[in-house]
């Protein structure tokens, strides 16, 4: 499944901006967390496409990728992030606190802290910084979102030294642990055609000697924390996913740096003032898509 940035083209955002307003932009960033927190993402995440968003939703996550359309949205942005018998190095959101927000017309920007648990990591609790840039249209759904984990680098250190010993002895527990758990959800859910490794112990091969484990930044590329990402999301649709966990990572690009030319008209802005004097300038934003592959050998910038 090829999802690229190009996408960002679509001519639907350029549709009519809704005027919400500050009251209920405060609103609606408060019901997203609501429904993002644990349990209530998985509720989300089982309606396969969750009215939170709009149709053409498209979205932007710092450590991973692009995501385009309700579906894909509903299952990333709320399936990888519930309770899993998987090993996952995203945790689970319990609580959160908005800390900084601004709003107008149908865009809100927000700084949010969220306190995540890490169960394969001794359960361990940490606070996570969220940043996040949003629209939504007349129907109160999401239009657009950009997010950036900060710190994230120094998060998954911590998490890797919580299991204890050098911090050489550390990584190696954790590339066992996230192989071993890759491999087992293989085995299971990756049967016939959908099958990646001709056996658990290839898998395991594969994964813990001819891969990069990645760095936290590096959740969309050709590493092991990419396959980790997406072995959460492989028992709901094994034939999308097996693939982003298998060798080629569910693609066919090739290691070198591949750029698409520009599109303009991507994002919306809006010039504030008097009701009359708000318009599109869907000329103000410049986006260099990148088209890629999920896990794939090809290099992000």
């Amino acid at each position: 499944m090829r999802i690229s940035a190009c996408l960002l083209a679509l001519p639907g955002l350029l549709g009519v901006i809704a005027d919400l307003g500050y009251d209920e932009l405060w609103r609606l960033q408060h019901e997203f967390y609501g429904r993002w927190i644990t349990p209530n993402n998985a509720k989300e995440a089982e309606s396969i496409n969750s009215t939170i968003f709009s149709d053409n939703i498209l979205g932007r996550v710092s450590d991973t990728r692009t995501f385009v359309g309700r579906e894909l949205n509903t299952e990333y942005i709320f399936g990888l992030f519930m309770p899993s018998e998987s090993l996952s190095i995203v945790g689970n959101p319990m609580e959160y606190e908005v800390i900084q927000f601004a709003a107008v017309q149908n865009i809100a920007s927000a700084t949010t802290r969220v306190n995540f648990t890490f169960p394969a990591f001794n359960n361990i609790s940490l606070p996570v910084v969220i940043n996040t840039w949003m629209t939504w249209n007349s129907a109160r759904q999401i239009t657009q979102y950009d997010v950036v984990f900060k710190w994230s680098g120094n998060l998954f250190q911590t998490l890797i030294l919580s299991l204890g010993g050098s911090a050489e002895e550390a990584g190696s527990k954790t590339v066992h642990k996230i192989a071993t758990s890759i491999c087992n959800s293989h085995t299971r859910y990756c049967k016939g055609t959908n099958a990646q490794y001709d056996s658990w112990e290839g898998c395991y091969g594969f994964l813990t000697k001819k891969l990069r484990v990645g760095q936290s930044f590096e959740l969309g590329e050709n590493t092991l924390m990419c396959r980790s990402v997406h072995e959460l999301m492989v028992k709901y649709r094994p034939e999308i996913h097996c693939s982003h966990i298998g060798p080629t990572g569910g693609g066919n690009a090739t290691t070198r740096l591949h750029m698409s030319r520009k599109w303009r008209n991507v994002l919306i802005r809006t010039r504030h003032g008097s009701p009359g004097d708000r318009r599109l300038a869907g000329r103000a934003w410049q986006v260099d898509c990148i088209c890629m592959t999920f896990c794939s050998p090809a290099i992000a910038l």
